[in-house]
């Protein structure tokens, strides 16, 4: 899974000082603009040529990474360690903290391939994942990954240092999937079915409570605000009428963005936004039938696109506390997708194909 993000040309440019520059310790890396993008960088404790060939300057030089490190967001560091050949070791390191927002998991964790394949992933020496800032700063945990390395070079055994072959055995594509899942993970409150956008059904249970959080059938808690305007739009969906709910990513809240009734089949895509994603939820006329389309533009930005990704869940979990019995689901990345004519044809079938398709993709116009 890739975000789309790329390396900056500031980026490139202080990358390549930092590879030249031997008094550089850690050259720290984030996301700003759909971009990534260097921070300062932090010299060695002790900057002299002679004290930063040393290998002891590396551990030294670890409690100067609090002054980036923060408890809920994640980062990158590119760090120099010296080697004991007087020669000097690149390692790129994705800290991602365990209680950072689903979003910013999501995308760190999606984006930590990108970051070294465009800088050369032949001059990093070793690429880490760490999710508590002990596993950054502590100089245990650094001499522990040190000594599960030399025991792999000398031929020890798999289950020898769980904590350093786990990660040195998967490949860079699996760790991080295994991260994007984590995150996806607690934004799904443990569903036992596949995701919903390629058929899968949704847990039933208390997801949200008034006030902004509430506790799912696993036990997680979700971080969604839910205020009770979106409640009583989703309640009081009647046949003909369409609530749509946006989300507002820096808050990471569910809004109304439109309610309304007496719509028309033909007029519901006249409501869905051409350059962000949303929710609609539309109780065909004269039926029983409450429709969810999720649709998502190529043209939307990243985080949204993210953010929505993971979130659709909720939404479906959280109209089902309202009452609404969602029984067909379309997504879509153009309103032009939501034609009366499919509407019709999801909820009416000319002919029974059997048990419903699930999250069905529709067709495009002209097809």
């Amino acid at each position: 899974m890739q975000s789309g993000i790329s390396v900056s040309q500031e980026l490139q440019t202080a990358f390549t000082s930092f590879t030249t520059d031997a008094t550089q310790f850690c050259l720290p890396v984030t996301i700003q603009s759909e971009r990534l993008t260097p921070l300062p960088a932090l010299p060695f404790a002790s900057a002299s040529a002679s004290t930063t060939q040393n290998p002891s300057s590396f551990y030294a030089s670890l409690p100067q990474l609090t002054t980036v490190l923060e408890p809920k967001t994640p980062i990158y560091l590119l760090l120099r360690r010296p080697t004991t050949n007087s020669q000097n070791e690149l390692l790129a390191l994705t800290y991602i903290p365990s209680n950072a927002g689903v979003r910013n998991k999501t995308l760190f964790a999606a984006t930590r391939a990108t970051l070294a394949r465009e800088l050369g992933t032949e001059k990093f020496a070793a690429t880490i994942f760490a999710t508590d800032e002990e596993e950054v700063i502590g100089e245990a945990a650094w001499r522990e990954r040190e000594a599960e390395k030399a025991r792999k070079d000398a031929g020890g055994t798999a289950d020898e240092g769980l904590g350093w072959r786990r990660e040195d055995l998967m490949g860079e594509k699996e760790r991080e999937l295994e991260a994007v899942r984590r995150a996806e993970d607690e934004a799904r409150s443990g569903t036992p079915a596949r995701d919903i956008g390629i058929g899968g059904t949704f847990q039933r249970g208390s997801l949200f409570a008034a006030g902004g959080t509430g506790g799912g059938a696993s036990g997680m808690r979700i971080q969604m605000h839910v205020d009770d305007e979106v409640k009583a739009a989703l309640a009081g969906l009647r046949a003909g009428g369409l609530v749509q709910l946006a989300i507002e990513v820096k808050s990471e809240a569910f809004k109304v963005a439109v309610a309304e009734s007496g719509v028309e089949a033909n007029a519901v895509q006249s409501h869905i936004p051409e350059s962000s994603p949303r929710y609609t939820f539309y109780h065909y006329p004269d039926s029983e039938t409450v429709v969810f389309i999720y649709t998502c533009p190529s043209g939307s930005s990243i985080r949204e696109r993210m953010l929505y990704a993971s979130s659709r869940m909720h939404a479906l979990a959280l109209a089902e506390e309202q009452g609404l019995k969602v029984s067909k689901k379309i997504e879509a990345s153009s309103p032009d997708e939501i034609s009366g004519e499919r509407l019709q044809e999801e909820v009416h079938p000319q002919q029974s194909t059997g048990p419903s398709r699930g999250f069905a993709r529709p067709r495009r116009p002209g097809r």
